[in-house]
């Protein structure tokens, strides 16, 4: 039997605290709710004469309400989420509407695995488009290769930094192809203006983009692996379906964190997954424009998930789409987090593999948050420490929840301080439930 969420994970399913306070004010308003081992089902009593039918779907997550709301979960769903969780709603058969739902929701996933196992080989591009595109990446690669050595022949300190000028060779690197390269660039004009160290900080970055360069001008005698990290890195996609071909890699997934970013109106979902067998971690990540409403729901953050994932190729796989799912999600009672030389091991082996590695996720086991007049770090049982990054908002939220004593911290570590992403107390492990975002 599928145990209920807990008030934490619904919290975590919700799109923002609005959704969960009005989920609150409707536990009252339910008649003929029900459970089974894989979903939840009810009757909202709302402003119309008709009551809201309201169905998740345990193993996915999945959401479905008769409701106009553009919210995702919306409040029905998530009241009935907190009405299971109080031990208020019974088991019982489902309903025949909620059973086609979820019948016709499995059958579908059946199906789409059935094509992509039985399809053949992935559909390849005209041979003549893509060789045009990769003439146009070359030439315009040739040419920022070119500015580059200018512009370090010329002095970093006599040249200009703004972002009219990052942003009109960005633009010539969209024109010749390469996406990926120009948002390496746009990124340049901030480490100008931060802080004394920022010439070497850009020489790093300049000297990133140029082994770009020049691997992918030997891209073919690459090895697969890296080969695909550096055409992933310019800027050429890769097609979903042709991921969903990979090997599956089952294991039992903890879901330790999600969060949800907004750039220029376009949102993105990261959620991070490590391998409670085989240690391994996975990203997904979802894009929507416009609006929060994302395709599908994210697993629940403090769940385990035994399922398939199929990882994006590169040297150091770590993006992955989520595949079959082989029951209904449960809560984590054990997270073994690691100490600071392993963390920084795993994120060397991944920079060794790909050198154009962002960041790496770190799970660092009995760290203590600590502020100082040198800054922020993560410090070990061991007195040491690495820098700890994020907003003062999030950092300050994690000092407090620590109260001076060790967390499991789950975040991203970029070489220089680790990004925490969600933190987890000895408490929270024993009582089964999810970790606190910071």
């Amino acid at each position: 039997m599928t145990a209920p969420w807990t008030l934490e994970q619904i919290t975590a399913a919700a799109p923002d605290q609005a959704s969960m306070s009005a989920a609150r004010r409707l536990s009252s308003a339910w008649s003929d709710p029900g459970h089974s081992a894989r979903s939840l089902w009810g009757l909202c009593r709302g402003s119309g004469s008709k009551p809201y039918t309201t169905v998740v779907d345990l193993t996915g997550p999945a959401f479905r309400c008769s409701c106009p709301s553009r919210k995702f979960p919306c409040k029905h769903a998530l009241s009935l989420l907190t009405l299971w969780a109080a031990g208020n709603v019974p088991e019982g058969p489902e309903p025949d509407a909620a059973a086609e739902w979820l019948d016709a929701r499995a059958a579908k996933s059946t199906e789409a695995r059935t094509a992509i196992d039985s399809g053949g080989p992935p559909k390849t591009s005209d041979p003549a488009t893509a060789l045009k595109r990769a003439e146009r990446v070359t030439a315009g690669l040739a040419d920022l290769e070119r500015w580059l050595t200018d512009r370090v022949r010329s002095g970093l300190g006599s040249i200009a930094h703004d972002y009219g000028t990052y942003d009109a060779v960005a633009a010539r690197m969209v024109d010749a192809q390469a996406p990926g390269v120009a948002a390496m660039l746009r990124t340049l004009p901030s480490i100008a203006r931060s802080g004394t160290d920022w010439p070497t900080r850009l020489l790093v970055e300049y000297g990133r983009i140029h082994l770009l360069i020049r691997a992918y001008r030997d891209v073919d005698s690459l090895p697969e692996p890296l080969a695909r990290s550096v055409r992933t890195h310019i800027g050429f996609p890769t097609k979903i379906d042709e991921v969903r071909r990979e090997p599956a890699v089952r294991d039992h997934w903890h879901v330790l964190a999600c969060r949800v970013t907004e750039d220029n109106r376009v949102y993105t979902r990261k959620v991070w997954l490590r391998g409670r067998d085989s240690r391994r971690w996975a990203i997904l990540l979802d894009f929507t424009h416009g609006t929060q409403r994302f395709p599908d729901a994210a697993p629940v953050v403090g769940t385990t998930i035994d399922a398939d994932l199929h990882f994006h190729p590169a040297g150091a796989p770590l993006r992955a789409q989520l595949g079959i799912c082989h029951g209904p999600p449960t809560s984590i009672s054990t997270l073994p987090g690691t100490d600071l030389d392993e963390a920084l091991g795993d994120y060397a082996d991944a920079l060794a593999a790909d050198p154009w590695t962002r960041s790496w996720p770190m799970l660092l086991d009995a760290v203590t948050p600590t502020h100082a007049a040198d800054g922020w770090h993560l410090v070990d049982e061991h007195g040491r420490a690495l820098p700890l990054g994020g907003d003062d908002t999030d950092r300050w939220r994690l000092l407090a929840v620590a109260g001076g004593r060790p967390l499991t911290v789950c975040g991203d570590w970029d070489g220089c301080s680790v990004v925490p992403a969600a933190m987890y107390s000895p408490t929270d492990l024993s009582d089964s439930t999810e970790g606190s975002r910071p």
